[in-house]
């Protein structure tokens, strides 16, 4: 995606200057064979050369002569003055007189040149972000560069809103609704991607985000050691396969991720206050395990359940057709509705999507995934929404149900698979074994009370159907219905139709669990069955062989 840049102009000089610098010929001047009617750019002839001026402006008189465009900021900036009472004595006050506030904001977006772009393209491209941006309220002109070894933009925004006369405000979030809005346009236009370079005022955050990742990662890829390992040596060796340095030699063990550039330690109390990472702590888990993966193969492993967990999901959608805005190499485009007024654009990227054969896509989200919402023509609406909301909205807009997996069928998945590892290297009667079985068993009853909310959920939707209907209708006991619609704070105009959709959504939820549930405790019942009847069987040849 393009890079964006913003510096602030706060001095009328230093206003013209940069309008001179950015229209000059030898930088926005494109030589032309041929033109076209709908030329939308100024065409000039220069030393007998046809050539394309890549300027243009949005409320301006003249965007063609520096001069005149500077005139018309001006122009705005003093009708602005003279609507907010900031001439005469007050005359201090005004954007023109006042060396410290913003005359204008200078945009820079820079494109790579692998993006195969045309100068004309990269020119739209700048003026639909600016005037999504802006809501088309401001004047801004826009130049391309092509004297360099890319192609960029140039904006230069006026602060004054010539419809409201108010300033326009730059805030925390406006960087990020730039940022956002640029690489929507510059995608849909077929540009790549381009990393930007981390300076001073990111140093903070990076820092944090960076620590916090490294405890996050570090913790997952201890929690798999303390399952495969058989003692500290062999947790040691098999921490190294997964990049990860441990240090037994102080008070505190100390961990470091080496794949991920952390250059400081984390103790093991930063990571755990119940100390789970202590060297105490380590020995006890470790001598519990039997059999766990070889050294060989626990990086392979630890890949494979990572992969696992990626691609796991919460809702499943599938997209129609007639949804979809834009598709593109790396997602699609989808509009997403929010009351009356409230109506923009999200990416879903293509890794949580699958295209099927009709045209169709079949998206997989999970709750705490966040998208973008961009309204084009309100940008203050911008904000980042959840991934339940996106599916919520898109589900509502097409009328399919919304498949949510439950969060216990993961977790019962994988504590399934752990036990089946340890059966098939006929550990059953061990600690490790033993542990491994609770924690399931501890599963299954948070899963009997999760059946039992949604039971709940489906018992009183139930009740509130049956009410909307009763209150619409002016059936009978339109005062109980009422008590109910009230009591679960439904609106009473509520399509009965809509909440029998959530309805059945749940219901397949509630399936899909239960499902699960009573696969996992039949098939746990039959192994354990099996197991006894073996050993059994051994003790029987041990007393044959005793007598």
């Amino acid at each position: 995606m393009p890079i964006t840049k913003v510096l602030q102009i706060k001095k009328t000089e230093n206003l013209k200057r940069s309008i001179n610098y950015i229209t000059q010929d030898a930088k926005t001047l494109k030589a032309e064979t041929s033109t076209s009617e709908q030329e939308s750019f100024p065409m000039e002839l220069i030393d007998g050369t046809l050539c394309k001026r890549l300027v243009s402006g949005h409320n301006l008189t003249d965007e063609s002569d520096a001069e005149n465009i500077f005139d018309d900021f001006v122009l705005m900036k003093e009708s602005a003055d003279i609507f907010n009472g900031r001439s005469g004595l007050n005359a201090y006050q005004s954007d023109l007189h006042d060396p410290k506030k913003v005359l204008a904001h200078h945009i820079i977006q820079s494109f790579s040149p692998d993006d195969n772009l045309t100068p004309e393209e990269v020119h739209e491209i700048g003026r639909k972000t600016i005037m999504e941006l802006t809501g088309g309220q401001y004047q801004f002109v826009i130049a391309t560069h092509m004297d360099k070894g890319h192609l960029h933009n140039h904006i230069i925004l006026n602060t004054t809103n010539s419809v409201t006369m108010k300033k326009f405000q730059w805030k925390k979030n406006t960087a990020k609704m730039l940022y956002e809005i640029s690489n929507k346009h510059a995608e849909i236009a077929g540009a790549k991607v381009i990393e930007p370079k981390l300076n001073n005022s990111y140093t903070k955050y990076s820092a944090w985000r960076r620590q916090n990742v490294y405890k996050v990662e570090i913790k997952e890829r201890l929690d798999f050691l303390l399952r495969h390992s058989l003692s500290l040596e062999d947790f040691k060796e098999k921490a190294k396969r997964l990049n990860v340095t441990v240090d037994f030699s102080g008070k505190y063990v100390k961990y470091r991720l080496d794949d991920k550039g952390q250059q400081k330690f984390t103790r093991d109390r930063t990571l755990s206050k119940k100390g789970k990472y202590s060297l105490e702590e380590i020995e006890k888990a470790l001598a519990k395990n039997e059999v766990v993966y070889s050294k060989e193969d626990v990086a392979t492993m630890y890949q494979e359940e990572q992969e696992q967990k990626e691609e796991d999901f919460e809702y499943k959608l599938d997209i129609e057709k007639w949804q979809v805005d834009e598709v593109t190499s790396q997602g699609i485009f989808v509009t997403v509705d929010f009351g009356i007024d409230q109506k923009g654009q999200i990416k879903i990227p293509a890794r949580m999507l699958d295209q099927n054969e009709d045209g169709t896509f079949t998206a997989y989200v999970k709750q705490k995934d966040f998208f973008y919402f961009l309204n084009p023509d309100h940008s203050s609406q911008n904000r980042y929404i959840t991934g339940g909301t996106v599916m919520k909205q898109l589900s509502q807009k097409s009328g399919d149900l919304l498949l949510k997996k439950n969060k216990y069928i993961s977790k019962l998945d994988r504590l399934v698979d752990e036990l089946n590892f340890l059966s098939d290297n006929n550990v059953t009667n061990s600690q490790q074994y033993e542990d491994l079985e609770n924690k399931l068993l501890e599963q299954l009853e948070e899963t009997d009370f999760e059946l039992d909310r949604l039971d709940d959920r489906l018992s009183e939707a139930n009740k509130i159907i049956g009410a909307l209907s009763t209150y619409q209708g002016q059936l009978a006991n339109v005062e109980v219905a009422e008590e109910i619609l009230e009591k679960n704070h439904i609106d009473k105009n509520t399509d009965p139709y809509q909440m029998k959709k959530v309805l059945e959504e749940v219901q397949l939820e509630r399936t899909a669990l239960k499902e699960k549930r009573d696969t996992v405790v039949s098939n746990l019942t039959k192994y354990k069955t099996i197991e006894q009847e073996k050993q059994q069987q051994n003790q029987n040849k041990e007393k044959k062989q005793q007598l």
